[in-house]
């Protein structure tokens, strides 16, 4: 196994960067759309908009997991 060096300390940072904007776009997302409903029932949801929030929450999510978990690992960078 490899020492963790100053550039994997970075993007370990990033990872949880991403780890919580992922969640935040997904909340204000969602809240968003309760807020349009709540001022006006018959307001447009713009589904393809909001879907398309919700995949890069979801993405955001998974590659801040996936940077966490590699660079713990200690792997150089080249």
């Amino acid at each position: 196994m490899n020492s963790i060096q100053t550039a994997n300390i970075v993007l370990i940072l990033i990872g949880i960067a991403l780890i919580i904007s992922g969640p935040y776009i997904l909340y204000r997302t969602v809240f968003g759309l309760v807020q349009r409903r709540r001022e006006d029932p018959t307001a447009s949801l713009q589904i393809f908009s909001n879907l398309l929030n919700v995949i890069i929450a979801v993405l955001f999510f998974v590659a801040g997991i996936l940077f966490v978990v590699n660079n713990l690992r200690g792997n150089p960078l080249p």
